[in-house]
């Protein structure tokens, strides 16, 4: 029995076999500290069952890497499968709280080169290098149909209740491989592809850049602008002396290591109770879901400068308003197909594809508090 997989149940792919030799990997603090952090933030306000975490899908692209190198189609030695699945196991262990969010709280954090920072510093050197895109295979886990990319969309979007996102995933995963650095997919994976891209474009749509997530990124990191302001005005503010590293630009690994959602939610809380007005109110806000709302700038007219204008005259506006618009990039490096004995560019061979490549699709919202009225 010592050599057999351990078996963990997954909703998407029924069973994922973790060969023993993975077992120290999968059962490091650093991997398991993953089942603490969120998969996609505030998501769950909209669909309250999307509070899967980073630890199921990072279970997930290590489920679908090890399917990718071993679909016959790439010829790879042993030492560089296993890296490779190590690679997307590990892609996501240097993630703050709240994954990207918190680099745009501390933008002075990468999560990319921390998680490298992890890897080299357990002398993994070679899937640090993966991660680096130093591997002729690295898009295998970064590109436009990576195996991070494959899980997320089909997980994301089983748990958000959606039916973008149930792609073929099965089907592309047997049918890509990766030559003299190119992805290229087999002709007969084309359709299936096309889809891909087109179920995308509509979860950034209605999933990733919700509205209601987008306020409540927008309520996190003011918070934490809020808190920045004050400690420089010499105000305390309880906190983890591993958070505090942060705002001073001190923080090393450990520091990261040492918080997760969890931690830093029960923070909100207690700086709900704070002297500071607009901290307290802040964090009370997030807390309750209420008083600010976010208008989708291409369903209503807005008059901007008017809703700065009359939100300004009962509340601080470097905290109660915001205009977000942010791109959506659906086709992030080039794919490659098998055309006539020949590689091309998708676009060259698809038509669908081409139109997305020429598309600069957006969210555009304002947010501001619900008592203003326009």
């Amino acid at each position: 029995m010592k050599n057999q997989p351990i078996i963990i149940k997954d909703p998407l792919y029924k069973q994922i076999f973790v060969e023993r030799k993975f077992k120290k990997i999968l059962d490091c603090k650093e991997f398991q500290r993953l089942r603490y952090i969120k998969q996609v933030s505030f998501v769950d306000y909209v669909y309250p069952s999307a509070n899967h975490t980073r630890f199921s899908h990072s279970l997930g692209a290590f489920h679908l890497m090890k399917r990718v190198v071993n679909n016959g189609l790439m010829k790879i030695p042993p030492e560089s499968k296993d890296n490779l699945i190590l690679a997307a196991m590990l892609h996501d262990i240097g993630h703050g709280p709240f994954s990207h969010l918190w680099e745009k709280i501390f933008p002075h954090f990468n999560h990319e080169k921390t998680t490298q920072e992890i890897l080299r510093n357990k002398n993994l050197h070679d899937v640090a290098d993966i991660l680096a895109k130093k591997s002729p295979y690295s898009q295998l886990i970064s590109s436009t149909i990576d195996v991070d990319k494959l899980d997320y969309m089909a997980r994301d979007s089983y748990f958000t209740g959606v039916s973008y996102g149930v792609a073929e995933v099965g089907f592309i995963i047997q049918h890509m491989f990766v030559e003299k650095e190119k992805l290229i997919i087999m002709p007969s994976a084309l359709s299936s592809v096309e889809d891909l891209i087109t179920q995308r474009v509509n979860l950034f749509k209605t999933v990733y850049f919700h509205k209601f997530a987008m306020e409540y990124d927008m309520i996190f990191i003011k918070i934490f602008k809020r808190i920045n302001e004050i400690i420089k005005k010499g105000i305390e503010v309880p906190m983890d002396q591993h958070l505090l590293t942060f705002f001073k630009k001190e923080n090393t690994t450990n520091d990261l290591l040492a918080l997760n959602d969890a931690i830093i939610l029960s923070h909100i809380h207690q700086w709900s109770k704070h002297d500071d007005e607009i901290l307290s109110d802040l964090a009370s806000i997030f807390i309750l879901r209420k008083k600010f709302k976010a208008v989708n700038r291409a369903h209503k007219k807005t008059n901007i400068e008017k809703i700065k204008k009359e939100t300004a005259k009962k509340y601080n506006i470097k905290y109660y308003f915001e205009h977000i618009k942010l791109p959506i990039n659906i086709i992030q490096t080039p794919i490659y197909i098998e055309h006539f004995d020949k590689i091309k560019k998708l676009e060259e061979v698809s038509d669908l594809i081409a139109f997305y490549k020429k598309q600069k699709w957006s969210v555009d919202y304002v947010i501001y508090p619900r008592d203003i009225k326009i």
